[in-house]
Formats: C-alpha cells, sequence, structure tokens
C-alpha cells in the first residue's frame, strides 16, 4: 500500500508539473506554455451526423472512460455507471442501465476522495464489447459481464487491486489488468478465476493500465516497467515477453518507461508505444523486434494502410511506415497541448487537444484540413472509427459522431 500511495504522489507531482507549464492564468511567459493554435484554410468540411448525452461523462480525476463498438451499436458509460447503448448510424438510443456498484465501505471510500475528491468514482476504464459480452470494470476491483442486449447483469467477480482499464475476452477468457500489476484471467461464462500472473511495478508509475489483447492462442499485455509479454489464454504460460524500454535516468521521475496505451495489433504484428521510451513492432508470434524509434507517448496508437500514427508526449503528431519504422512526417504546431491519442476516419486523422479543440489532418502529409472545439473540458477518451465515422466521447459526457467531406 505505501508502494501505490508513493506512485499516486508521484503522478500527481507529474502532473502539476505538466498544467504548470500549460496554464494561461500564469502571466510571465517561460517557453513550456501550449503553442497558440495556428490559423489555415480549411479543406475539409467535419459533418456532426448526431450527439448523444452520456449522463456525467467523465470524472474530474484520471479516468479514460473509454467505449466501446461492437457491430451496429456504440457503448458508452458515464463515472456514476450509466450504461447507454447507440444506434452507431443514427445515434438512436438502444437502452440504458444505471449498473448495479456496490458499496465501497470507509477504507474504499477514503481511496476514491484521494483519488478523485468523489466517493462515487468507481469505474474509470470504460468498456469491452466483444464476443456477445459487455464488461466493465471497477476501482473496486470487480470485473462484471453484461449483456449486450439490455445490459442485464451475467455475473461479477471480486480481484485484489485497482481496474482502471477495460477488460477483454475472446469469448472464452477474460483478462483484466490491476494498477498493481497483476494479470487475473477469468472464465468468461461464469467469472471464475481461472489464474494470474504478478508483475511488481515500479516505485513511479503513470497513473492507468492498457487493456490486454485477447485472442484464441494468446492474451498480449503491457507493463508499467516496459515489458510487453504474451501468455498463454488456457493456463498462463508465457508464451515470450520482450522489453520495450529501458529505464535511463538517476530519479524515478527519469526511469518511467511504462507501457501506458492500449497495444495496437494488425496482420500479425503488436505496435506498443512507452512513456519516455520507444515506439515499437513486434512480431505478434515470437515477440521478435521487426523496428524501433525512440518516441514517449502514453496514448493509443492508430494505424491506417501502411501508416502507423501516435501523439507524442510533447504535443507532436508523428506518421510511421507501418512496416519499417520510417519517420514519414511529423505536425509540430500543437507542442504542449496535452493530446489524445489520434484516431482516423475516411483520409484524415483526428487529435484533440487539452482545450477540447479537435484538430483534423490529412494522413498523407500531416497538414491540418479541419478543427473543431467538441468540448471546452476536453476528451481525453480514446476515440472510435468505423472507418468512415469518427466517435468522440467528450469529458462532460457528449458522444458525438462526424464524418469529413471535402469543402465546397
Amino acid at each position: 500500500m505505501m508502494q501505490a500511495s508513493v506512485r499516486r504522489l508521484g503522478w500527481l507531482v507529474l502532473l502539476c508539473a505538466f498544467t504548470m507549464s500549460g496554464c494561461s492564468w500564469f502571466s510571465k511567459k517561460t517557453g513550456n506554455e501550449p503553442l497558440e493554435l495556428v490559423d489555415f484554410k480549411e479543406t475539409v468540411d467535419l459533418d456532426k451526423v448526431w450527439k448523444r448525452g452520456i449522463g456525467e461523462g467523465q470524472n474530474e480525476g484520471f479516468s479514460r472512460l473509454t467505449p466501446a463498438l461492437d457491430k451496429e451499436a456504440i457503448y458508452a458509460v458515464d463515472y456514476e455507471g450509466l450504461l447507454v447503448a447507440t444506434n452507431a448510424t443514427t445515434g438512436k438510443k438502444l437502452w440504458s442501465k444505471k449498473i448495479n456498484q456496490p458499496k465501497l465501505g470507509l477504507w474504499g471510500w477514503l481511496k476514491s476522495f484521494v483519488v478523485a475528491g468523489d466517493s462515487n468514482y468507481q469505474i474509470v476504464g470504460g468498456i469491452g464489447a466483444e464476443n456477445g459480452l459487455l464488461l466493465v470494470a471497477t476501482y473496486a476491483g470487480e470485473v462484471m459481464a453484461l449483456s449486450p442486449e439490455n445490459g442485464s447483469e451475467l455475473w461479477r467477480t471480486q480481484v485484489p487491486g485497482e481496474i482502471v482499464s477495460a477488460p477483454r475476452t475472446n469469448g472464452t477468457v477474460v483478462a483484466a489488468q490491476t494498477v498493481n500489476g497483476k494479470l487475473f484471467a477469468l472464465d468468461a461464462k461464469t467469472g471464475a478465476q481461472l489464474w494470474f500472473y504478478d508483475n511488481p511495478p515500479p516505485l513511479l508509475t503513470l497513473r492507468g493500465t492498457p487493456s490486454p489483447i485477447v485472442t484464441d492462442t494468446a492474451i498480449y499485455v503491457g507493463f508499467s516497467n516496459g515489458r510487453m509479454m504474451a501468455f498463454n489464454p488456457d493456463n498462463g504460460l508465457i508464451l515470450w515477453e520482450q522489453r520495450i524500454a529501458l529505464p535511463k535516468g538517476r530519479s524515478e521521475l527519469e526511469r518511467m518507461v511504462d507501457i501506458h496505451s492500449t497495444p495496437l495489433e494488425k496482420d500479425g504484428v503488436i505496435y506498443v508505444g512507452t512513456y519516455q521510451g520507444r515506439i515499437s513492432a513486434l512480431s505478434r508470434g515470437t515477440g521478435s523486434p521487426l523496428w524501433g524509434q525512440d518516441g514517449s507517448t502514453s496514448e493509443n496508437l492508430a494505424i491506417s494502410g501502411d501508416k502507423l500514427f501516435a501523439s507524442h508526449a510533447d504535443g507532436k503528431v508523428v506518421a510511421y511506415n507501418a512496416a519499417s519504422g520510417e519517420q514519414l512526417w511529423v505536425n509540430d504546431k500543437m507542442l504542449r497541448r496535452g493530446l489524445n491519442g489520434p484516431q482516423v476516419f475516411g483520409d484524415y486523422l483526428a487529435v484533440v487537444d487539452y482545450k477540447g479543440y479537435m484538430h483534423v489532418l490529412n494522413q498523407a502529409d500531416g497538414e491540418f484540413a479541419a478543427r473543431v472545439r467538441v468540448d471546452r473540458k476536453g476528451a481525453r477518451a480514446p476515440m472510435l472509427t468505423n472507418g468512415e465515422t469518427l466517435y468522440v466521447y467528450t469529458n462532460r459526457g457528449k458522444l458525438i459522431a462526424y464524418q469529413a467531406k471535402k469543402a465546397k
């Protein structure tokens, strides 16, 4: 528990450093302020296809309540446990359900208050939706499986540890990762624990964990010590492990190399980024490195065709050749603006900054194509796409669908 408290304190110190460098109410310029937005000629019109409110949205803390897109439905949950299913094409509400959350007790309430300042702060990682299950986890360490038809509860299981990312499943095994470095595998039908793996975290880590990738043959997980690992889903045997980044520097802050964002898999390749480390591509089967580039990110990556996109911690948006790692272009006009992870739709790429401005870039060259403010409080949850439509879940609880059209 002492180690967890130190990690939280360190993350709060880090957040304060970022915040102080980006607050406009500091009158004296230091050179670390967020870069002012540049003017440009818009070449694309953003069509707001639909918008729907999802309760209270994100809490003021560190939650990243990621929605889930599955077939024709998109599912989103607010921090108080209101789960809403929406038709992804029309925005029509299919159903809503208030998740029955357990009482935290005095100790749970105190922990919740320290982290978020709110005793209701329980759901922080969003939803997993696949193979006929909706999966939600709580700050109190509960994993719940719900029906995608109406949100009714199928089972719930308690695990020892805080869960701040969405569980995932292959239909047979559900995998959930806790902030204290444990990976739990549960039976997808009953919630019974099958096995667990313990990978103790460093003294200081970012606040959060990635969601696992769960396939029929392997569970792929990134840990806060910069290691990527693959497990046999049936018995938890380690299939391979690969060090993505080595800690550098003297202080614990300098040595943070968390895999904070959910790895990305496509065509037999795992793409993964680390904070203060590297962005790398690995063979899915063996874990062998295919390429690696120095870079720091804590946000999800995106891929389209032969391009891999990343939002770096300093505010640069970078496109890489997905096969070789060659850097194709860099947009450095949003430095220190606290970008979320990029997402692709059509021929474009979108990122949202800390002020809630969504910047739309051309995938081909990284030049600005459009800009719109989606929420004055921002949108830190990873965005979703079905290819042509972009789904943005804002911090104040607005789920918005956009499409891009060439400007006339």
